[in-house]
């Protein structure tokens, strides 16, 4: 079985196993990761991943946020501003949006409006340190799924997600088949 890194997409190495968990290695960027081995198995009916983009001005915030939603499965794309993230919103779909309140111009509540803007926009996930409570009462009004309180943890993060994927999947579409 050929199983690829997520960051590099270079070949992995088995690095151990443990219980029903395989550890795996990528040669070239180092990064350890776990697959549990039920989930190894591949299957043509897999359903598409989530797609995520994650947005915030701190690269090393970017770079692990990235890292725990790629670990589980997400599809995930990065943009280090106001800017880059419209871009990225433009040229591609997201099921999720987290993003930063303050980043190099335009702000995380500028590129929360224009996501809303899109047919069948993404799930807005806005993550904050700020406790000012007019930027904050702002962000709750602008169609927001959730707002993230900085400093953030993985299973703060996950958790927010996944809540956002679910909602997502329970608005979408249903289509008949006769």
């Amino acid at each position: 079985m050929d199983i690829r890194c997520a960051r590099c997409g270079t070949t992995a190495v088995p690095a151990g196993h443990e219980d029903a968990r395989a550890f795996y290695q990528c040669e070239k960027c180092n990064r350890v990761w776990m697959l549990h081995l039920t989930a190894a198995v591949a299957t043509r009916d897999r359903a598409p991943s989530t797609r995520v983009l994650v947005v915030d001005d701190a690269d090393s915030l970017v770079a692990l946020i990235e890292m725990w939603l790629e670990d589980d499965g997400y599809d995930v794309v990065t943009a280090t501003s106001g800017r880059q993230a419209l871009e990225a919103l433009r040229s591609q779909d997201f099921d999720i949006l987290l993003v930063d309140l303050i980043l190099p111009p335009p702000d995380g509540l500028t590129v929360a409006r224009e996501a809303r803007m899109r047919p069948r926009g993404p799930e807005i996930i806005i993550m904050t340190g700020m406790s000012d409570p007019l930027r904050l009462h702002d962000a709750a009004n602008s169609g927001i799924f959730t707002l993230l309180q900085k400093p953030l943890t993985q299973d703060m993060v996950l958790d927010a997600v996944s809540r956002a994927r679910r909602h997502r999947w329970s608005k979408a579409p249903r289509v008949s088949v006769s």
